[in-house]
This record gives structure tokens, sequence and C-alpha cells, in this order.
């Protein structure tokens, strides 16, 4: 019997799990994988109950994607996962180039099963929220 080469969604290289997930609910999978259409999203980190993806990782030898809204050179996302509430909250979205905070809240849309909650806590935005809204009504502003 042949090996596939194909590889998993979890490769290691673009997309990779904090070392504590054991079980992993396939919302994480369908999102990961959805965020990595995002061209300008080179590392994805599932962790127990989130999901980050960033163009940049930590210097801190922990591999974590970054998503700092102070930060001028980011594009990424930080992702809240309840599978037992059916919830994908938006905790952060960052992006230094114009386009991307779309395709990234695209792309989280598009991975969500319609019977989940799509959650903004906090909009901070200057509106970017809104106009999401109106491309994705499924997107809850709270």
């Amino acid at each position: 019997m042949q090996k596939s080469s194909k590889k998993g969604v979890i490769d290691g290289d673009r997309i990779f799990k904090a070392t504590n997930v054991k079980k992993m609910h396939p919302v994480f999978l369908g999102l990961a994988e959805s965020l990595a259409s995002v061209v300008m999203l080179r590392f994805i980190k599932i962790y127990n109950d989130r999901l980050c993806a960033s163009n940049l990782l930590s210097d801190d030898g922990k591999k974590d994607p970054l998503v700092d809204a102070d930060r001028k050179d980011l594009v990424g996302v930080e992702l809240l996962v309840d599978p037992a509430f059916k919830t994908v909250q938006f905790f952060s979205i960052v992006s230094f180039k114009r386009g991307n905070g779309r395709k990234m809240a695209a792309a989280v849309v598009e991975a969500t099963p319609d019977d989940w909650l799509l959650a903004v806590a906090r909009d901070w935005s200057g509106g970017f929220w809104e106009k999401m809204k109106k491309e994705h009504p499924r997107i809850m502003i709270s």
C-alpha cells in the first residue's frame, strides 16, 4: 500500500497546533484551512480554545502567530472558539495592508457552520465591522 504524499491540514509548517491540544473540534480545522486561503497569513496555530493566524511569529520560541493592533507590520486574526456554545468570536483582527481584513472575515464566515454564532464583542474598528456585517449578515456586533 502506497502512502499518500498529501499532508493533512496540520502540516507543521504553515498550520500547526499547540502542544497541549489533544482533541480538536472539526470547526478548528475548517477555520484553519479557510484562513490558509488568505495569502498574507503565513502561520496559523490552533489552541484549545482559540485560533491565531498572522504573517509573523513571536520570537520567544513558542511560535505564536502575532496579532497586535499596535504593530504596523502585521496581518492577523485571533478567534475565540467555543464548540459547546457553537460560537466563533472575532477577538482581534489587524491588517497593515488594505483588503486583508475583508479576506480574513470572509474566510471565517465561510468556514463557520450555519448554526454557529459569529460574534464581535467589542468594535473599536471605526466602521470596519459595520461594513462586514452588511456583507455577512451572520456577524453579530455587541
